[in-house]
């Protein structure tokens, strides 16, 4: 077990992309656990024991080359604009992401990596590395489940975004793609045979400048909960891609030049699972962030721009200072 403040392990101390390790911190521990052995990438899960992190979709790559062109506003605009159009006659919710791209001046992964866990105590930190996946790192919010002691699991409706302290009621847009979420995991936890969801108070969820509406929700099943079984069925939340989901990931697919490749994908560690989110791809020399939002038939593409930046601001700060 390692100090999260120190993350003092030999094998950062001397961190490489040929180096394989993964490392985590579950939310509210002092403690990171760090594997430096049997790591091994298949082409679409990165795995130690005890913990897995698969990419978007569970799709394959022979190797992940960092992207170096940030999603230009003039693309962005044009890409939201086309889905609100869609929105606007078809319902649901796209969730549509960008990428923010830089250049190191001094490379320091233990550094940054020590500083980025500090950062954010109370979420689901991790870094890994292999030689073809290069380094992701994240500090991530959105949990997909965690397995209680009781046999039942706890899941989270996570959508909605605005400035942190913001006063006064929510806006419509952020209520209804909230609502959306809450009614999708729902129906598709229950979707399974004998199992119930149950959602509780909303409340509000703060990540760095931005504040999230925030819905625990408890899922249950006779005899107790198969944890496998409810990731498969609720992932991608509609949080994370979109409803209806077939036509949410056509949209994703259609409009998003840079493949997600770990970006939305789940981290299973134990009984806890989280989705790889607010995290950054990089390498001994360039950085890539991965931002996203959802994008009802209220969004404007100017509004997503700045949630998206608010969202990765965090982390952006961190590397430029590297």
């Amino acid at each position: 077990m390692l100090k999260s403040q120190v993350l003092n392990s030999a094998i950062l101390k001397d961190a490489r992309s040929d180096t394989p390790f993964i490392i985590y911190r579950l939310p509210g521990s002092r403690d990171a656990v760090c594997h430096t052995a049997d790591v091994e990438f298949d082409g679409c899960r990165l795995t130690a024991p005890g913990i897995e992190l698969t990419t978007w979709l569970g799709r394959s790559y022979s190797g992940m080359k960092v992207c170096a062109e940030s999603t230009t506003l003039a693309d962005y605009t044009a890409a939201v604009d086309s889905i609100v159009d869609h929105l606007k006659t078809e319902g649901g919710k796209t969730v549509l992401s960008r990428t923010i791209c830089g250049k190191f001046k001094e490379f320091d992964p233990t550094a940054m990596i020590s500083e980025y866990f500090a950062m954010f105590p109370d979420m689901f930190c991790f870094c890994a590395c292999h030689p073809h996946t290069g380094f992701w790192m994240g500090a991530s919010p959105e949990l997909l489940l965690v397995r209680k002691a009781d046999g039942s699991a706890d899941t989270r409706a996570l959508a909605g975004t605005r400035p942190a302290d913001t006063p006064g009621a929510w806006d419509f847009k952020n209520i209804e793609e909230h609502r959306m979420v809450i009614d999708d995991i729902c129906r598709r936890a229950t979707s399974l045979n004998g199992y119930s969801a149950t959602a509780g108070e909303t409340g509000i969820l703060r990540y760095g400048s931005v504040e999230h509406l925030a819905t625990p929700i408890t899922v249950n099943a006779p005899g107790g909960i198969d944890m496998r079984k409810v990731i498969a069925a609720i992932h991608p939340t509609a949080a994370i891609a979109g409803l209806p989901l077939e036509r949410a990931l056509r949209a994703i697919e259609a409009t998003e030049k840079e493949a997600r490749k770990f970006y939305g994908g789940t981290i299973i560690a134990g009984d806890t699972a989280y989705v790889a989110l607010r995290c950054v791809h990089f390498d001994s020399s360039r950085w890539c962030i991965y931002t996203g939002s959802g994008i009802t038939a209220h969004s404007s593409a100017a509004d997503e721009w700045t949630e998206t930046a608010e969202k990765a601001r965090p982390l952006q700060s961190l590397l430029q200072r590297y």
